[in-house]
């Protein structure tokens, strides 16, 4: 085969050439820029996952303030409920102790002289419906109930004290052994006048 070629042969491109354009890089370059190229995007990923860190820390942090406030407000409510609970309460005593109403010393004087041997009080609870005392009574006789009884009578006859009131009735007796001696739990009820416990 004949090749006629009229370019000078210092000109001339080998056969052995590529065409086009061929950009001859040494491979240490190449290896270079790729571990660039995967150092970049771990970086940009674990720089991510901080951000991310951080944000799930920020979000667990506040839910943790949110369950604290919420703990706070549900104590600071139950406070406010007892405060308006004992506001009450001293209102309606303010009410009964007040000028115009029950005078409760000479009441309480007249309960004290009035209990018999044997028999003793051992709570007393003033509200609107009345005055509730409650106590226990031990007899060797076994006649309890006349105790109870004649404690009831000694305040009904003392005017004193049942001028604030408009009754006054044993709701309640039951009886008990403690170390074979018979007691008998009682409760009465003095129930206030109409206009004394509004």
């Amino acid at each position: 085969m004949i090749d006629i070629n009229l370019i000078p042969a210092a000109m001339r491109k080998n056969g052995k050439e590529k065409s086009g354009l061929a950009v001859n890089i040494p491979h240490e370059i190449l290896l270079g820029v790729g571990s660039a190229l995967v150092l970049l995007i771990v970086t940009v990923h674990v720089v991510l996952g901080i951000i991310w860190l951080i944000g799930v820390g920020q979000l667990t942090a506040r839910q943790m303030a949110w369950q604290k406030l919420a703990a706070d407000k549900t104590a600071l409510d139950a406070i406010s409920d007892e405060s308006k609970d004992i506001k009450t309460k001293m209102n309606m005593i303010t009410g009964m102790t007040t000028k115009g109403s029950a005078l409760w010393s000479p009441k309480f004087n007249a309960i004290s002289d009035a209990l018999p041997r044997g028999l003793w009080l051992k709570t007393m609870t003033l509200d609107k419906t009345g005055l509730t005392i409650e106590g226990s009574v031990v007899s060797k006789t076994r006649n309890e109930i006349n105790n109870v009884g004649q404690f009831i009578s000694a305040l009904k006859q003392d005017n004193n004290f049942m001028k604030d009131f408009a009754t006054l009735e044993v709701n309640s007796i039951q009886r008990s052994k403690s170390n074979s001696v018979e007691v008998a739990d009682f409760t009465v009820l003095a129930k206030l006048n109409e206009t004394k416990s509004k």
